[in-house]
């Protein structure tokens, strides 16, 4: 049972249309969704949710490697006014880890199912990570799925914003920093331990830093969350989608 409801604006259209006009008038480009989501059992609001992988590291003949890691992040909706919508906060909803890369998808379909996966088309229809690791895993596994239940429910997995570059962990360790500096914390663990403890441990090319790390990064530098202005017919077709 899905832990997550989708909420729309009463008059989606006519907010969505309100929200373009003003960004013409300001000159800013992206526009807030006329739709959001709700916690079912906390009542905590979000902009969006989002999911995220990283997969186990090689194996050696020193050691099995490190864990691969999934995760789901929302971006917080202040109940109150005043913050805003760019500079929304982060809060990490649930973890897992393991060695076995089925075992992982198996945690991607959960967490799917508990946090709103075919509430709107793009809610968690994809997870950031890396696209080119264990690609017969998936495949086989999405086989399955789909025949099951239709093309939506396969897996996507998407690179996170400069995973090819040669200093893609560093740019995702420095962003994961930047959102948890005293006196300007935008990322929450609630209650997470696991990506905590990792970042304590600090080992180079962690999966649980590059997944979220990354996921980090790329929201940080594309705002995923707000609409371009000019893209919002399809916001509007969408918003009151039911699957």
């Amino acid at each position: 049972m899905s832990r997550i409801k989708k909420i729309t604006h009463p008059y989606p259209s006519e907010i969505i249309q309100a929200r373009i006009d003003e960004s013409i008038v300001t000159g800013q480009p992206l526009v807030e969704r006329p739709f959001w989501y709700e916690h079912t059992e906390t009542g905590q609001l979000f902009y969006d949710l989002y999911g995220c992988i990283g997969w186990p590291t090689e194996v050696s003949d020193k050691d099995e490697g490190m864990p691969g890691y999934v995760g789901v992040m929302g971006v917080v909706k202040p109940k109150k006014e005043g913050i805003p919508v760019q500079d929304a906060a982060f809060q990490l909803l649930t973890e897992g880890e393991s060695l076995d890369v089925p075992t992982l998808l198996d945690m991607i379909i959960t967490m799917r199912e508990e946090y709103g996966f075919g509430q709107h088309p793009t809610l968690l229809q994809s997870f950031w990570g890396d696209p080119e690791r264990f690609i017969t895993t998936i495949a086989l596994k999405n086989e399955r799925l789909v025949a099951s239940g239709g093309e939506r429910l396969a897996i996507l997995v998407s690179p996170p914003l400069e995973f090819y570059e040669t200093v893609a962990f560093d740019e995702y360790v420095r962003a994961l920093q930047s959102v948890i500096i005293p006196g300007r914390v935008r990322f929450y663990f609630g209650g997470c331990d696991l990506l905590k403890n990792k970042l304590r441990e600090f080992k180079r090319n962690n999966p649980a830093v590059m997944a979220v790390g990354g996921l980090v990064h790329t929201l940080l530098a594309q705002c995923e969350w707000m609409d371009q202005a000019r893209d919002n017919a399809f916001v509007v077709e969408e918003v009151n989608h039911v699957v």
